[in-house]
């Protein structure tokens, strides 16, 4: 059965390869706001709420406000990915998952304090507890997201952006014209206020029965995403599966970086760590900090650094923007975002670098697109985090 779990990883990871050429889509050319209506309202952030949760409570006992809150709308993301994949006639694939997870996880491959956290969380839930697992590791490979670190004119503030793409070839809601699974999380996209200690130790975006961190700052210190490869690790994915990782060192990405904002209080400690840390999959970590320069964008392998590009540091360099390709790599075909992205910077400007300007870009075709679920925009400088729910109106790429 292990080798039906490996297919099925690849299939709903990288379909989307076979498209890889650089041209733009004729029928979904680029479309920049910058220079257009405002936009910007800031009101619409306060439609994802905020939970605080207490890291010194018991594990089984920091989500499941979150999750009682949640249950019915985390269930209709498990009901998107039970019906996708029961592509394969005869197999019953989501529960097939849910097993093997839950067997990899009785083997102690997910480490605590994750692993009772989820167990309280699927406690509330009523749902298999290997499913559950299997959603968090899902996010993990599956990111397809657009980040952004910029520095102002005057070198006083930093702002650190991010459209998460989620959803891509999950079941196509035609009368919708959305994915359904793009469309499932936007209900249960969430803010944190981590506390420890009776102090807030950090703020993060996440989906809610997530334990991990998807966007997340700790104020005046630093702010770090993260986005998928393309490509992730799957053979080592599959040798996880098959117990060849428990007891070792290697890191899950999601929850490495919550580890980062329990464990670090400033810039440089967070890049020495993402340095060093062994993890299961690569990535890309987009970091920023509160001094001029502090922008990077660490591209991972499992074992090191493969590159970093850095704030001031070649042409256009009062920014960086990273979707989910090595550098020296075209994008795929279906989902260049790169350099539109790129092309709306520039025509921003530095001078105009804000939360408004910021979210004009990351709201502007194709940087978003049918599979955004969300954007965050925060300031480091300044300790504000956003968090709004996207939608793309037609016409719009669905990729």
């Amino acid at each position: 059965m292990k080798p039906i779990v490996v297919c099925l990883l690849v299939l709903a990871t990288l379909l989307p390869t076979t498209f890889q050429r650089k041209v733009e889509n004729p029928d979904f050319p680029a479309n920049c706001l910058v220079g257009g209506p405002d936009i910007y309202d800031p009101t619409q952030a306060e439609k994802v709420p905020w939970f605080d949760v207490n890291l010194d409570l018991p594990p089984r006992q920091r989500f499941k406000q979150i999750a009682a809150a949640y249950k019915k709308d985390i269930r209709a993301v498990f009901d998107v990915l039970n019906y996708f994949f029961t592509i394969i006639p005869g197999v019953n694939a989501w529960e097939l998952l849910g097993n093997i997870t839950a067997k990899a996880m009785d083997k102690g491959m997910i480490m605590n304090p994750y692993k009772d956290e989820v167990l309280g969380i699927a406690e509330v839930l009523e749902v298999p507890i290997g499913n559950l697992v299997f959603l968090n590791i899902f996010y993990e490979m599956s990111r397809f997201c657009t980040s952004i670190v910029a520095q102002t004119e005057d070198n006083k503030d930093l702002y650190h952006a991010r459209n998460l793409d989620f959803g891509q070839l999950f079941v196509w809601d035609i009368a919708a014209q959305s994915w359904g699974l793009t469309d499932a999380l936007k209900k249960v996209s969430v803010n944190i206020n981590f506390f420890k200690n009776g102090q807030l130790l950090f703020k993060g975006s996440t989906l809610a029965g997530h334990v991990g961190v998807l966007t997340a700052m700790k104020p005046h210190h630093f702010s770090l995403s993260m986005n998928a490869k393309v490509q992730p690790d799957l053979f080592n994915v599959a040798r996880w599966y098959m117990g060849a990782y428990a007891n070792t060192d290697l890191q899950f990405v999601m929850y490495f970086e919550r580890w980062l904002f329990e464990n670090c209080m400033d810039f440089q400690c967070a890049r020495e760590k993402i340095a060093e840390v062994k993890l299961l999959t690569g990535a890309y970590f987009i970091l920023g900090g509160v001094n001029p320069g502090e922008g990077s964008v660490l591209v991972r392998n499992t074992t090191s650094v493969q590159f970093e590009r850095k704030l001031f540091d070649g042409d256009n360099d009062w920014f960086v923007l990273q979707t989910n390709y090595d550098p020296d790599k075209d994008p795929l075909f279906i989902d260049n975002r790169r350099d539109p992205g790129n092309a709306c910077m520039k025509k921003l400007g530095r001078s105009n670098v804000s939360m408004k300007g910021i979210y004009t870009v990351l709201s502007s075709k194709p940087t978003l697109n049918k599979t955004t679920v969300h954007t965050v925009i925060m300031s480091v400088t300044k300790g504000y985090f956003e968090t709004f729910i996207q939608k793309c109106p037609n016409p719009c790429w669905a990729f």
